[in-house]
């Protein structure tokens, strides 16, 4: 697959954003593209990494009670070490490096404060932590995966310019 995304490429991805178990058929008719070039081209985003095909439970219906991040604060020679060591906690779902302070931001979503205490625990015993900052999201008022790819920007823009 070609590294930068064609006009087909970008319409499917977002077919199956605002759709995920949207059919190669129904793709294919919304595209204006055969359902065999629909089902290589899913096949080599897939591949490729562009995208990946999953559900998007809602955590707080599914019982986790608790939505926080976490912002870190580290040692700037041990930012690689400290991403290294957070990777393997499971509990974390979204870990970013950042150009600033804080360093680096995490988000959880766990079932108690219980939950809360021991994945806390455990980052602040990762070496080269220098402080860490918790804060309870109190409500997800909006969290979408449709925002789209690069070239589909254009439509963004016309309608606010």
């Amino acid at each position: 697959m070609k590294a930068r995304l064609d006009k087909t490429d970008r319409r499917i991805i977002a077919l199956l954003q605002k759709d995920g178990r949207m059919p190669s058929s129904e793709i294919a008719k919304q595209s204006g593209v055969s359902e065999a070039t629909v089902r290589y081209r899913l096949k080599k985003l897939i591949e490729e990494q562009f995208i990946q095909i999953v559900a998007a439970g809602n955590p707080i219906k599914l019982g986790f009670g608790i939505a926080a991040n976490i912002s870190l604060y580290v040692e700037g020679p041990q930012v690689d070490g400290i991403l290294q060591a957070l990777e393997k906690i499971e509990r974390l779902s979204y870990i970013a490096q950042m150009t600033s302070d804080p360093t680096i931001e995490l988000e959880t979503f766990v079932e108690s404060i219980d939950d809360l205490h021991h994945l806390l625990s455990q980052i602040e015993g990762i070496p080269g932590i220098k402080r860490m900052k918790t804060n309870f999201i109190r409500r997800i008022v909006r969290e979408r995966y449709d925002w789209g790819t690069p070239g589909s920007m254009a439509v963004f823009k016309k309608n606010f310019t």
